[in-house]
């Protein structure tokens, strides 16, 4: 694979991931879970914010991005989504990580990159986080704690 195609990649996967993210949210908010909700859509905006990152690292190296999303599933239930996303994260790390080396000679997209393994980074350690309050407390005390706005 290309580093164009990496970044046209990395553009539909936080697209695509960012959509999942917000209908998560407004499901979780229909369903009275306001604190989750919220933390979930600031997910989906800060994925959102990325992808249109790389697509304007793409436009300034004189490539046209894709208009494109890579597909994600809808959960409809918290645990599993939060499972979910943990499982993403990890998987998505690594692989992000790797595309560091293709990128020694263009600092720009490098320094771009580190960044979103960063905010991948937090969200993993987060979502862990709460994965583990599932365990301690019961799903049904984690989603009280998650009612109100």
């Amino acid at each position: 694979m290309t580093k164009i195609e990496l970044l046209k990649e990395f553009a539909k996967g936080w697209f695509g991931n960012s959509q999942q993210h917000s209908i998560h949210a407004q499901i979780l908010k229909d369903r009275g879970f306001g604190k989750l909700a919220d933390k979930i859509m600031a997910e989906s905006d800060e994925e959102w914010d990325e992808a249109k990152q790389v697509n304007k690292r793409l436009i300034e190296l004189g490539e046209i991005p894709v208009v494109a999303t890579q597909e994600y599933p809808v959960i409809t239930d918290v645990k599993e989504m939060l499972e979910y996303d943990f499982k993403d994260s990890a998987e998505a790390l690594p692989e992000m990580s790797k595309c560091l080396a293709m990128f020694e000679d263009d600092y720009v997209t490098r320094d771009m990159i580190q960044k979103f393994i960063i905010d991948e980074q937090e969200h993993y350690t987060w979502v862990k986080h709460h994965l583990n309050l599932i365990k301690e407390i019961g799903i049904e005390n984690y989603l009280i704690e998650q009612i109100g706005e």
